[in-house]
């Protein structure tokens, strides 16, 4: 389980893509002082650029899952994240930039109405990509930069040059991030550079988690997630909630629309959730080759997806789906998150 590696360099994004709704998005209760709204579109042109060609790469040596997308699950277990970045490079990853806002505007929700520095739990951390992108204020170009440059550099002396990063960007009143994913090579170099302060590796997926880890996972004010759904089921989610007792913390995931997201929903309400689907898409990454797209169509069309502008033009695109409990302060039914109202289930509707 680890932070779905289905990368993004971006397609031509314009309005025909996006739900024009999404532009003037914003939190609906205790927003920051001077917060702006969040402009779906504009974040994906900014970050992805316009114009890059669409899949049809070769499918030789290419492995693919139960699901149809590419095998990527060897850059997850190398030492250090070289691999990750230049892999994903190629392919046009940028869902966790795309997803940043977002997430920061909730962090700076939890931190309004806790009055507390908040904790943030990233579900398929891998090298603890998000934390570092928050942390640091750095962006995906900024990470494709610092770990795809030649010759190599040794997993110290990338370290090295990460602590520094980190040190310079640490502030008392920041966030707290940890980790949760089974990659230990992942986990660690995230918690060595000090994108993470604490992490958990493990398949929640198998099992409960033990004592040590519930007590890790027991402070959590905010989980999210950038890729992990569709090698994580609800399982996961369930037992990540419960860890924290009756203290349920908040949630947004980014899910692509291959998976659909009612089965969360469902367990998410038994647990005493309220889940809103926010309109807009966002683009994940290019397929890998022609094949992989042909696949993940065939996985669309049994779930009733409609594809076409979308996944048709080569890209895999994912949805936000943000969950709070029901006692959550200012939390109603018809209160609306990031400027959109809760919805059913998007599955199967066009953007």
């Amino acid at each position: 389980m680890h932070s779905d590696a289905d990368p993004t360099d971006a397609h031509h994004i314009d309005a025909s893509t996006v739900d024009a709704s999404t532009v003037d998005a914003h939190p609906a209760d205790a927003q920051p002082v001077g917060a702006q709204p969040i402009d779906v579109r504009t974040i994906a042109v900014r970050t992805i650029g316009v114009g890059v060609e669409a899949a049809g790469q070769p499918d030789d040596g290419l492995r693919f899952d139960d699901t149809g997308k590419v095998a990527l699950d060897h850059i997850y277990t190398q030492p250090d994240p070289q691999a990750y970045f230049n892999t994903l490079r190629t392919l046009g990853y940028h869902i966790p930039q795309l997803a940043k806002p977002f997430f920061s505007r909730l962090i700076d929700e939890c931190r309004a109405q806790r009055r507390l520095p908040p904790t943030v739990l990233d579900i398929g951390c891998s090298y603890g990509i998000n934390a570092a992108l928050l942390r640091c204020d750095l962006t995906m170009d900024d990470l494709f930069e610092r770990y795809g440059g030649q010759p190599s550099a040794s997993r110290d002396a990338l370290l090295d040059r990460d602590r520094d990063l980190v040190r310079a960007h640490r502030r008392p009143s920041g966030a707290r991030f940890v980790g949760l994913d089974t990659s230990e090579p992942a986990i660690s170099y995230a918690l060595a550079a000090g994108f993470l302060d604490e992490a958990v590796c493990a398949d929640l997926e198998q099992r409960d988690p033990t004592e040590a880890e519930r007590a890790r996972l027991d402070g959590a004010d905010l989980v999210i997630s950038t890729g992990c759904i569709g090698y994580v089921s609800e399982r996961t989610l369930a037992r990540v909630a419960r860890a924290a007792g009756d203290r349920r913390p908040w949630m947004a995931h980014f899910v692509l629309r291959m998976f659909p997201f009612a089965p969360f929903t469902e367990t998410l309400d038994e647990l005493g959730y309220e889940t809103v689907h926010v309109d807009g898409v966002f683009p994940q990454r290019r397929f890998a080759s022609a094949q992989e797209q042909e696949q993940v169509l065939d996985t669309l069309a049994s779930v009733g997806v409609d594809p076409r502008g979308l996944e048709t033009e080569g890209w895999l695109y994912a949805q936000l789906h943000v969950s709070r409990p029901r006692s959550a302060p200012g939390r109603g039914a018809n209160r609306p998150v990031f400027g959109q109202q809760p919805a059913g289930t998007l599955t199967g509707r066009r953007a």
